[in-house]
């Protein structure tokens, strides 16, 4: 048996710890673990019955060997996460989130789809991850709502005519021959193909997880476009027309000319050497006077004097 006081074993039939010389409890007082059942007989009748001087209800007794079973539970749980973060560490699930750039080509990772965004529009693929290679399904190549919209004004035609258009270039150049197949036939493979072997996109991309960019087969280095803590914030004045003025704000830029706004989306991306670009894109941009004023998609943001230029109109505080 054990002392009660300091924990230390003492000899069946001691009166006192030889170690601290706490008196021990008689032998016949010390709870025993088969008067449990006892208790818990339909036959017992006595609520006062089993160890009169523990102050405990005799049902509670079996509960000393919970500690136990909780100590093993919390293991479990403590292994089963262990295990769902080597799988998502080791087995691929800890790819890009959100969008990348160089100021030319511009990828979005969103759904379990990695889009390809072209000014206006987009073509989503399915991808899947390899340790830390992006392997892009090019068979699975869908389009935007609005892609085909913007193919007939590159074309400069209506959309009703675009079917004939591209039928027509279909045997002059390879771009509107995918076009065409992935316009009649919805076929988005062509489409694919075609981007990977005359556009800079690749279909092979390693993403490196530490920097949180991404690179392609060929080289072109991808960045985060998200990093809007990094670029303009707040509003900044034209410098030869204060009437002008450019605000920032988490991906929002609105452009006021004398009261006229305009409001569109940007990216914001740090490259190596720690150089600070914004990107404008999206329809409403493409559509907007800003657009027309500046003819200019992207510009370098000054950190040290929190001002830029655009074309040919600086823009400060």
């Amino acid at each position: 048996m054990f002392c009660g006081k300091c924990g230390a074993q003492v000899p069946d039939g001691s009166g006192v710890c030889p170690n601290c010389g706490a008196a021990m409890a008689p032998k016949a007082q010390a709870p025993n673990m088969n008067q449990g059942a006892q208790y818990q007989s339909p036959q017992f009748q006595n609520p006062q019955g089993g160890f009169p001087n523990q102050g405990v209800p005799e049902g509670n007794a079996p509960k000393k060997g919970n500690g136990k079973l909780i100590g093993i539970i919390a293991a479990c749980v403590v292994v089963v996460a262990l295990i769902i973060f080597c799988v998502v560490k080791f087995a691929g699930g800890s790819g890009p989130k959100g969008t990348y750039t160089n100021g030319i080509i511009t990828i979005k990772f969103e759904g379990g789809r990695m889009s390809l965004i072209e000014e206006e529009s987009e073509i989503s693929f399915k991808y899947k991850m390899k340790k830390k290679n992006i392997i892009v399904d090019i068979e699975s190549a869908t389009v935007s709502d609005n892609f085909w919209e913007y193919i007939a004004e590159e074309y400069g035609v209506d959309e009703d005519d675009l079917e004939d258009t591209l039928e027509d270039n279909a045997d002059y150049d390879d771009l509107s021959e995918a076009l065409y197949k992935a316009y009649t036939d919805d076929d988005g493979e062509a489409l694919g193909e075609y981007l990977v072997k005359e556009t800079p996109f690749d279909d092979k991309l390693e993403y490196n997880q530490k920097k949180n960019y991404i690179e392609m087969d060929s080289g072109t280095i991808l960045f985060y476009a998200e990093n809007y803590k990094k670029g303009p914030s707040g509003k900044y004045t034209n410098k030869e027309d204060d009437d002008k003025t450019l605000s920032f704000k988490n991906g929002k830029a609105t452009y006021d000319d004398d009261g006229d706004d305009e409001e569109f989306t940007y990216y914001c991306y740090v490259d190596k050497k720690d150089n600070v670009f914004v990107v404008f894109y999206g329809e409403d941009f493409y559509d907007s006077d800003f657009w027309k004023d500046h003819y200019t998609s992207e510009f370098e943001y000054n950190t040290k004097k929190d001002k830029f230029e655009i074309g040919d109109a600086e823009y400060k505080k």
